[in-house]
């Protein structure tokens, strides 16, 4: 009965998850916070540690504009109860024009059917390469 629970679980941090990246893909940033919980903790490698829907917003909303002709590819997502880990690739064009590429693995945790902790992890050193250092 227990293997049972603990699916239904991955299941439902699936549909989570699947649903962040749906309006992702889909530039909705607002489809995206709607998948977040009040408190969420958004932490994007190298750029800083964004906590609840309002610096969640903020965040999201500077970084729609960043890159153009986004190909993101999902290359793997692993589920295990209320977290999910997705491995990804990026190739884009950067708001100065130039060609861009990146990788990574997004970290999820995912409580009462609303993502409490999103932990985006890439390579920094080529982020900072295309964009330079965040203003703190």
């Amino acid at each position: 009965m227990r293997y049972d629970l603990d699916m239904n679980r991955d299941d439902a941090t699936r549909q989570v998850v699947d649903r962040l990246y749906a309006a992702y893909f889909g530039g909705d940033v607002d489809g995206m916070l709607v998948e977040m919980a009040p408190d969420v903790e958004v932490r994007f490698l190298g750029r800083g540690v964004y906590r609840g829907i309002a610096e969640a917003r903020r965040f999201f909303a500077a970084n729609t504009g960043m890159l153009v002709d986004l190909d993101f590819r999902i290359l793997r997502q692993v589920v295990d109860g209320e977290w999910a880990a997705v491995l990804w690739e990026e190739t884009a064009t950067t708001i100065h024009g130039d060609p861009y590429a990146n990788h990574g693995v997004d970290v999820f945790r995912v409580e009462e059917d609303r993502i409490t902790i999103l932990h985006e992890n890439n390579d920094v050193a080529l982020h900072r390469d295309a964009f330079g250092r965040p203003a703190i």
